[in-house]
């Protein structure tokens, strides 16, 4: 009998990975035959196929084949999902994109292009072609306010995947759909500033990201936190739980202009550059 297979993280190639828990009773049933994992590595969470025990699957060799297949499939899906195993609003169905989708896109809806982004990393067949262009949508929706775009984004340029590394731009994307109020933002802020990517490496600023995305329900910030917090002395402890309470994330996404990306891609015929916003549409 063959050695089952370890299941690896999509992100990173780590085999470092443990069951992690579901989110809500809708992802678990919408997700019948996967399971949720967290890479002990670079901390993406993502769905694979179930029946694991330990980190490793537990059946025969054509069916663990048959697997590897849908982790490739995971890991296309995950370029855009990032590294994270999703983000709040996020349509798993792998629809097509309608023509009026990209023309929204085109127009600057932000909700728009992040479709558009999604329909581009789902595309097999075009490969990097359709990875750039991804990159390049999801740009624009996170420059549009779209907090789901900006943490997509800055865990692509964290992780490397689909452009170049690039930490100083992932800071600034997950920084600002922190400062948003995203839930899933602050943690991936706060895991940021645990191990000093692209930030000074500050533990009781990771506290303060950690435990205000706990208090805005997030579990993972939740378990982050009391695991940061036994690395603060009780004075630091003290003060970071008071810097928690302190309002610094505004109410809206849009802000800085974002460092430069000299790697960024011309866009794409498919996805050319937007045109001038119509009349009537206020920023």
């Amino acid at each position: 009998m063959s050695t089952p297979p370890v299941i690896a993280c999509p992100a990173c190639g780590s085999r470092e990975t443990r069951l992690s828990r579901w989110r809500s009773h809708e992802e678990r049933t919408a997700h019948a035959n996967l399971h949720p994992y967290r890479c002990n590595h670079c901390g993406h969470r993502f769905l694979a196929p179930g029946g694991t025990h330990g980190g490793r699957q537990r059946w025969p060799l054509a069916v663990a084949a048959a697997s590897v297949m849908l982790l490739f499939a995971i890991v296309g899906a995950s370029l855009f999902v990032v590294l994270g195993g999703g983000h709040a609003g996020d349509d798993p169905a792998h629809a097509p994109l309608a023509a009026p989708t990209l023309e929204a896109a085109r127009q600057g809806d932000p909700d728009a292009q992040f479709r558009v982004a999604r329909a581009a990393l789902l595309d097999p067949e075009r490969g990097m072609e359709a990875t750039r262009e991804a990159v390049d949508w999801l740009r624009r929706a996170a420059e549009n306010g779209h907090t789901g775009a900006m943490i997509h984004l800055g865990r692509l340029y964290k992780n490397g995947v689909g452009t170049p590394q690039n930490y100083e731009l992932a800071a600034h994307w997950l920084g600002a759909a922190a400062r948003a109020g995203d839930a899933e933002g602050m943690v991936e802020f706060g895991r940021l500033h645990r191990s000093g990517v692209g930030v000074e490496q500050d533990a009781m600023q990771a506290y303060v990201w950690f435990n205000r995305a706990a208090a805005a329900l997030n579990l993972d910030g939740a378990q982050e936190r009391d695991s940061i917090a036994l690395k603060l002395t009780p004075e630091d402890l003290k003060r970071a739980q008071a810097l928690s309470l302190q309002d610094e994330a505004p109410r809206h996404a849009e802000g800085a202009t974002p460092p430069r990306d000299d790697s960024a891609p011309a866009p794409t015929l498919k996805a050319s550059a937007a045109p001038a916003k119509p009349p009537g549409r206020g920023e």
